[in-house]
């Protein structure tokens, strides 16, 4: 069986090594090299099977990457070669691996070379069980037609994080044009999300763009929400609906999808909520505020998750009144999103 690995380093020398090494060993599929934490970042939303990281690259404790690692549960080697140590953080995670260079304060390629191989190896064998490995308990839907919403719609908002853009490509692919406005909310960096807008515009051939500070798309253009930031939805005088930035110095990935939605209920917004695959609880809270509105919200079945972190919050919140694969997600997002307000002031 191929194991997929994902390599982030900004050292030419480190990657050549870990490169001629992966050359060696059987079954290996590398990712492109990440050169930067950001988009290293990015690649673990994929869940690749290993991620091979130069520690040069954490930031520390607090440092997106650091989280990110901490999180996952699929095995990490984190290379310290200048033997700098890794965050503690890192350290009493048991799907870590960390391979230090002997010289303190200085790159030792030779020690990362030797002892990389046989880590790789005891990482493959020692892989541990991880959520979408075991059979997942969920509650059982409710019966009848997709999830209707309580009246006409103000937006749809779908978050989203790990293992998100395969899962948006299929869903949106089948979507129906949107008569209410509708924002992806996926955790994503900042200089990756035009990218993955102008994706989804040419393979499923909807019009879909990037979108910041400043008015809401038309309904019948899909926005994705600028990453690396966070937004929250305003309504504008005029009744037209805006995203306006704001600061969550706390918040490890952006943009938030809890910020949307908590906004979009504190503006009074009659909103509707999917969400999807993704690591850690971001959008449970929002959620939980919809769902106190009586307001729509489905979840992913775990079972069908890259990651099922955030749509099992919501569950085990109570927040779900629908929980359903990509078939059940699709048929829901489009009876929703045909029931607009059709306000002649929106954008």
């Amino acid at each position: 069986m191929t194991t997929r690995v994902s390599v982030a380093t900004a050292s030419s020398f480190l990657s050549l090594v870990i490169r001629r090494t992966l050359a060696a060993v059987r079954h290996m599929d590398s990712l492109p090299v990440d050169r930067d934490a950001q988009t290293a970042v990015t690649t673990l939303t994929a869940n690749p099977e290993l991620a091979i990281i130069d520690a040069e690259l954490l930031g520390g404790e607090d440092g997106a990457l650091t989280v990110a690692l901490a999180r996952r549960t699929r095995p990490s080697i984190v290379l310290d070669s200048y033997g700098r140590g890794i965050p503690t953080a890192l350290a009493a995670c048991p799907h870590i691996y960390a391979l230090s260079g002997r010289l303190k304060g200085e790159l030792d390629l030779e020690s990362i070379e030797s002892g990389l191989r046989p880590l790789i190896s005891e990482a493959r064998r020692n892989r541990p069980l991880i959520a979408h490995d075991q059979p997942v308990v969920v509650p059982k839907p409710p019966s009848g037609p997709a999830l209707p919403p309580a009246g006409a719609l103000d937006l749809v908002v779908v978050g989203v994080s790990t293992g998100g853009p395969p899962l948006l490509l299929q869903l949106m692919c089948d979507l129906r044009e949107p008569m209410v406005p509708l924002l992806i909310v996926q955790h994503m960096p900042e200089n990756h999300t035009a990218g993955f807008a102008a994706r989804l515009a040419e393979e499923c051939g909807r019009e879909v763009v990037e979108v910041g500070a400043g008015p809401l798309p038309p309904p019948h253009v899909i926005g994705v929400v600028r990453g690396g930031r966070d937004y929250g939805v305003i309504r504008r005088p005029s009744g037209g609906l805006s995203l306006r930035e704001v600061r969550l110095p706390d918040n490890p990935f952006h943009p938030s999808i809890d910020s949307v939605l908590l906004s979009a209920v504190a503006a009074d917004l009659a909103v509707a909520a999917a969400i999807l695959t993704g690591m850690g609880q971001d959008g449970a809270e929002g959620a939980v505020a919809l769902a106190a509105r009586g307001l729509p919200v489905v979840a992913q079945r775990p079972d069908t998750c890259a990651v099922a972190g955030m749509p099992q919050a919501v569950i085990d919140r109570g927040a779900a009144q629908r929980v359903c694969g990509p078939e059940g997600l699709i048929t829901t997002l489009n009876t929703w999103c045909s029931a607009s307000t059709q306000r002649e002031d929106c954008p």
